[in-house]
């Protein structure tokens, strides 16, 4: 070491913590975006499994309210007309959503290839930098927070879409705050605030995407090897349901004869 050259001292918590943060924020910018990719996919795939399901369930109801009401014209019994009533409304409600579901997309198709983008590399690498120095958990106070909620809200959404342009964009636009300073109290509560804070968000972000695959149309989606073959094994279940209640319903109304 020359001779009158000074070495400037590194508070070791400082540095242990900024490592810290440095490892957290790459963790949860990492799954911030699966989330997002997650979600997109989600989306799509819902709306293909409606439109195809919701036709059929409107059918299969139908033929149970039928069943419902000819069983209630048999028996006469009050507890059965009201369950054919209340067969007959789930019928109309379905009809319904079966209707307002063709509406939308013009015609009941096959499960095809999704049409939500999946990310590439370069849009990944772009959130995932973003999410590090933009994400609302690593604000001062509640506004800078709220800022960049709003800032993240707009990073999510171009990367939902896969629009590598929006998001060189936005980090072209974004302009964090200036870090307190080196050694300071200040800064040393800072780091320990956000250490906490992005722990928790990560915390949550696990727990969300744990929830997406794990209930409702995620096992579907994330646990089939091919989720479009299972979704028309599921419609081909209930087709089946539908003939086997149209049978009931005919046999019924032949022993009446």
């Amino acid at each position: 070491m020359t001779t009158g050259q000074t070495v400037r001292w590194t508070d070791p918590e400082e540095a242990r913590l900024e490592a810290e943060l440095d490892a957290l924020t790459e963790e949860l910018a990492a799954a911030e975006a699966e989330i997002a990719v997650a979600r997109a996919r989600l989306e799509d795939f819902a709306g293909r499994h409606d439109r195809m399901l919701a036709p059929l369930y409107a059918e299969l109801d139908e033929v149970e309210a039928r069943l419902a009401e000819l069983a209630a014209r048999i028996s006469g019994r009050p507890e059965d007309l009201r369950d054919a009533e209340a067969a007959r409304e789930r019928a109309r409600e379905s009809a319904d959503a079966a209707r307002a579901m063709a509406g939308e997309d013009g015609h009941h198709g096959e499960p095809g290839t999704t049409s939500t983008r999946v990310p590439s590399a370069e849009a990944r690498r772009i959130y995932r930098d973003l999410a590090k120095r933009c994400h609302p958990d690593l604000g001062a106070d509640d506004a800078d927070r709220a800022r960049r909620a709003r800032f993240m809200a707009r990073v999510n959404e171009a990367y939902a879409r896969g629009d590598i342009a929006a998001l060189r964009r936005l980090a072209d636009e974004w302009a964090g705050e200036a870090p307190a300073p080196a050694g300071s109290e200040e800064r040393l509560a800072r780091l320990r605030d956000a250490v906490a804070s992005v722990r928790r968000r990560l915390a949550d972000v696990r727990g969300e995407l744990r929830r997406l695959t794990g209930t409702g149309l995620g096992p579907l989606l994330f646990g089939e090897p091919d989720p479009d073959a299972a979704l028309r094994r599921l419609a081909e279940r209930v087709r089946a349901t539908i003939e086997q209640r149209r049978a009931e319903l005919e046999a019924l109304g032949r022993s009446r004869r």
